[in-house]
């Protein structure tokens, strides 16, 4: 229903579908290139060259996405990663490519992304009625889902059937695809574009109503907790289908994709159930996890499907709620520091899980991981109440919206 109703939306989803779908193919094609050129050293140095310019620069992308024209930044930060990601395929097929520059050329790439996204995610409730936005927001994190699914898939066996670099500009291919479909949409200038928001709402005042308001901070405090905690899984995905059930390659490949197919499912479902709820699917993912290392496979597969089923609904409800509770001209702003800040101890969570391995094993790293996802969800998770946040940042938002084009 929504992509009918809303050709606006329909026109940047469709342009994602395929642009998530080459996010994971290129993903696999790093890594892979990264561990066969340099080991293990490189391949670590590649995963932070992504991690690291998002972390930093999404509060930035926030900033433009309130004080420029969105479609433009959308459309910009698509072509810029068009050249970086040709750079990247010809200094592979080049057959002597730099360590450093590709560390770079891949950074350089994050950045553009952490323009895009808190970009997009201040665009879709001025397109979508409050009403339809929890479905919306489910369709987004679908394409997540799927470009986790197919992304990785399909990057493997054009790696198997040609090399790292066609992959690389096949996925060059797909950010002109989502840049053209933005290209055709219209989408509303944000409010904080004109000189008397610009006055009213400074972004200082943007980044300081996350530190006064108390909400806010509990429910920043929970993201950061969580992708810090969470951060090892797919560290111990490898060690369980290896050590615990001994199943190999194939083995583990059904493993990540059960994760993917709950979060499909429950996106798919989150227009009817994401009502708003944080708490109870985040406490159901923790124990899912707890669950992982001490049940046979086939549980442990359900068991991921199930969590990946609530991480959808809760992130679903979570970011529905910010959309409907923050005010438009500073939309991008909040989104982009929120996002900085949930991923900003992410990096420290994965080395990790080195240690939880070494120490406990990966039933007992697996059953820690959970309880920390079960305790800070206790701490932060029943506290947060959106709907009572801040009166600088509460707004009504129409029912019926009038999307007007660009200048």
């Amino acid at each position: 229903m929504v992509l009918r109703l809303y050709r606006n939306f329909r026109l940047i989803w469709i342009g994602q579908v395929v642009s998530v779908i080459g996010d994971g193919m290129q993903r696999v094609a790093l890594l892979w290139w990264a561990r066969q050129f340099g080991g293990n050293g490189l391949l670590t140095a590649v995963a932070l060259s992504t991690i690291i310019p998002a972390v930093l620069c999404s509060p930035l992308g926030g900033w433009l996405a309130d004080r420029f024209d969105r479609r433009r930044l959308m459309m910009t930060a698509d072509l810029g990663r068009v050249g970086l990601t040709i750079a990247l395929a010809v200094s592979v097929i080049d057959n002597h490519p730099t360590p450093l520059l590709m560390c770079l050329l891949i950074a350089m790439s994050s950045m553009c992304a952490a323009v895009f996204d808190p970009t997009y995610s201040a665009v879709v409730p001025t397109l979508i009625d409050s009403k339809h936005r929890a479905a919306a927001n489910g369709l987004n994190m679908a394409n997540s889902a799927v470009g986790g699914l197919v992304g990785p898939l399909v990057g493997g066996v054009l790696i198997s059937l040609f090399d790292v670099g066609s992959v690389m500009v096949i996925n060059a291919v797909t950010f002109v695809w989502s840049a053209v479909f933005v290209a055709f949409a219209r989408v509303p200038k944000p409010l904080g574009a004109t000189a008397a928001s610009r006055n009213r709402h400074s972004t200082v005042d943007a980044m300081l109503s996350i530190v006064r308001d108390r909400e806010l901070r509990r429910l920043v405090g929970l993201a950061s907790v969580l992708n810090m905690v969470a951060a090892p899984v797919p560290l111990l995905v490898v060690a369980l289908a290896i050590d615990r059930f001994r199943v190999g390659a194939a083995g583990y490949g059904m493993l990540e994709v059960m994760v993917s197919i709950g979060i499909l499912a429950g996106s798919l479902m989150a227009g009817k159930v994401a009502k708003g709820a944080i708490a109870g699917p985040m406490l159901l993912t923790g124990l899912c996890l707890a669950s992982a290392g001490l049940v046979p496979i086939i549980v442990t597969a359900t068991a991921f499907i199930v969590g990946g089923f609530a991480i959808a609904i809760a992130n679903t409800s979570l970011i529905t709620s910010l959309q409907n509770v923050v005010a438009p001209q500073v939309q991008g702003r909040v989104f982009g520091t929120i996002g900085a800040l949930g991923e900003g101890l992410r990096p420290a969570g994965l080395a990790l899980g080195a240690p939880l391995l070494a120490t406990l094993g990966v039933s007992g790293a697996f059953l820690v991981v959970g309880a920390g996802v079960v305790l800070a969800t206790l701490m932060w998770g029943r506290r947060v109440g959106l709907p009572k946040l801040a009166s600088f940042l509460a707004v009504d938002q129409p029912d019926h919206l009038h999307v007007v084009g660009q200048d």
